[in-house]
C-alpha cells in the first residue's frame, strides 16, 4: 500500500494558493491601469470645460473639402493682412462670388491685369519728359510741306501745349439775326479755338459791313489799364485801341467798338469785302510774282513798324493772320490775341505763343527773345512762303540745324533778303529799317 504524502506537502500546497492569487491580482491591476491610460486621451478631448478656437484650422482639413471663396485681398483690406504683401489689391467693387465648383484661379488674371496697369501708370509718371519747346502752342491751321492738317515730319516734331494747361472751351455763339449794338449778326466768317467771327450788317444801311468777333471770357485772359476806363480792359482790346489812335495805319484792322457782358466780349471791327487771308491767297493764286510779293512785303513792314512805334508786339505774325483785299491787294493785320507791350528786357521764350512754323531760332535755343528780331524773322518766313507757296522749316530741329532750299529762278536780291532775315544770330539779322531800305524792296 502506497504511503501517503507527508503532512508538510499539504501545507506547501496551501501556501502556494496565496502566491497564485497575488499574481492574478497584479495582472488585473496592470490591465486596469492600461485601460485607464488608453481611455484618458479620449476623455480629455471630450472635456466640456476645455476652451478651443472657433475658427477651424484649415491645415487640419482635407483640401478637397474647402469651398473656394474670394480672399480678403479681393474685397477689402483687413487688419491681419500683410501691408507689404505685393499681391494684395483692394478693388473698389466686390467681384462675383465663386461657386463651390469653381476654381479660385479664375480671379487671378483680373488681379494680375490690375497690377500691370498700376505698374505702367507708375512707370509713366516717373519717366522725365524731354526738355524742349513743349510750351509752344501749335496752330492747327499751319500746314507744313510734306504734311497734312498741320502734322510735322522731321527728327524733332513741333509739339503743342499740354492740354491740362488750357481751360475748357466756352461755347459762346451769336444767333444769326440777333442784334449787337447797331449791327445784325450774319453768317459765321471764321471760328477758332478762342473766338468766333461773324459778318455784321448795319441795321440802317445794308452797305455798311463789319466783322463781329465774339470772345468768351477765361481766367487766363490778360487785362491792361488804359486812360478813360475805370477798370482794366482786355489786353487785345486795349492794344487795338492804342494802335487805332491817330494817325492810324491802313495795314492794321481797325476796332470800331467793343462791348462786354458777363460771359464774353464783342469786338466790332472793319470788314474789307471781298477779302481772304494771305495764306489762302497764296495757295489759290497759283504763283506770286516778285513784284506782287514786294507790294505785300512793303505793307507788312509798315504794319510791323506801326506796332513797334506804339510799343506793341503782335506775337503771331503769319499768313493766316493777314487779310488781302482782293480788289486793291491791300494787306491788313488781324488777330491781336497774342499781342503784348514791348519791354526792353524782352520776353521769356517759354511764353512765346505764336505759330510754330514761324518760331524764331532764339525762342528754341535761348531763354529770352526780343520783339524786333522776332518780327524780322517772321518777315523772312512770310516772304519765303509767298514766293515758294510752302514754309521753309518743317520742325524745330530744322529751325536749329537745317537749311532752306531757295527757288533758283528768284533774283539774287530776293535770296539775300530772305537769308538775312533768317539769320540764326539775332544780332546779324536785318533791322526793320534795313529791311525797308534793302535793294530788293527798292527795286
Amino acid at each position: 500500500m502506497k504511503a501517503s504524502s507527508p503532512p508538510d506537502s499539504m501545507e506547501n500546497r496551501q501556501k502556494d494558493k496565496p502566491t497564485k492569487g497575488k499574481k492574478g491580482k497584479a495582472a488585473r491591476t496592470l490591465l486596469r491601469r492600461v485601460r485607464e491610460a488608453v481611455k484618458r486621451p479620449f476623455f480629455a478631448c471630450c472635456d466640456p470645460d476645455r476652451v478651443v478656437r472657433l475658427t477651424p484650422q484649415t491645415d487640419a482639413l482635407d483640401d478637397t473639402e474647402v469651398t473656394p471663396v474670394p480672399g480678403p485681398s479681393r474685397i477689402t483690406s483687413t487688419a491681419d493682412a500683410d501691408p507689404f504683401a505685393p499681391d494684395l489689391v483692394c478693388l473698389p467693387v466686390r467681384p462675383p462670388k465663386a461657386e463651390p465648383d469653381q476654381d479660385k484661379s479664375q480671379f487671378v488674371p483680373e488681379e494680375e491685369s490690375l497690377l500691370e496697369q498700376d505698374q505702367v501708370s507708375a512707370d509713366l509718371e516717373l519717366v522725365p519728359l524731354e526738355e524742349g519747346p513743349s510750351e509752344i502752342e501749335q496752330e492747327p491751321d499751319v500746314v507744313l510741306p510734306g504734311s497734312v492738317s498741320g502734322s510735322v515730319s522731321g527728327s524733332e516734331q513741333i509739339v503743342s501745349e499740354a492740354a491740362s494747361d488750357t481751360e475748357p472751351e466756352l461755347e459762346i455763339e451769336l444767333p444769326q439775326g440777333s442784334i449787337v449794338s447797331l449791327y445784325e449778326v450774319g453768317h459765321l466768317i471764321a471760328s477758332g479755338k478762342f473766338s468766333k467771327v461773324y459778318e455784321g450788317t448795319h441795321v440802317f444801311s445794308e452797305k455798311v459791313k463789319v466783322a463781329i468777333k465774339c470772345i468768351p471770357k477765361r481766367r487766363m485772359d490778360h487785362y491792361l489799364d488804359i486812360a478813360g476806363h475805370c477798370k482794366p480792359v482786355l489786353a487785345e482790346v486795349a492794344l487795338m485801341l492804342r494802335l487805332g489812335e491817330a494817325p492810324s495805319c491802313p495795314n492794321i484792322i481797325q476796332l470800331h467798338q467793343w462791348l462786354e457782358d458777363e460771359n464774353s466780349f464783342s469786338l466790332i471791327m472793319e470788314y474789307p469785302e471781298p477779302c481772304r487771308t494771305l495764306e489762302d491767297f497764296i495757295l489759290l493764286s497759283g504763283s506770286v510774282s516778285e513784284g506782287q510779293a514786294r507790294l505785300f512785303m512793303l505793307q507788312a513792314v509798315q504794319a510791323v513798324k506801326h506796332c513797334s512805334e506804339r510799343g506793341v508786339y503782335h506775337g503771331d505774325i503769319r499768313s493766316g493772320n493777314i487779310l488781302v483785299t482782293l480788289h486793291t491787294l491791300e494787306l491788313k493785320f488781324i488777330n491781336f490775341r497774342c499781342a503784348r507791350l514791348i519791354t526792353s528786357e524782352g520776353f521769356k521764350s517759354s511764353e512765346y505763343q505764336g505759330s510754330d512754323a514761324y518760331t524764331p531760332y532764339e525762342v528754341i535755343g535761348q531763354s529770352v527773345f526780343h520783339a524786333e528780331a522776332a518780327n524780322v524773322w517772321a518777315m523772312g518766313i512770310l516772304l519765303f512762303e509767298i514766293m515758294h507757296r510752302y514754309l521753309p522749316f518743317e520742325s524745330f530741329d530744322n529751325i536749329q540745324h537745317g537749311y532752306i532750299k531757295m527757288d533758283p529762278t528768284l533774283s539774287t536780291a530776293c535770296h539775300d533778303v530772305i537769308y538775312r532775315c533768317l539769320s540764326r544770330n539775332p544780332a546779324h539779322r536785318l533791322t526793320l529799317e534795313q529791311l525797308e531800305e534793302h535793294r530788293w524792296m527798292k527795286a
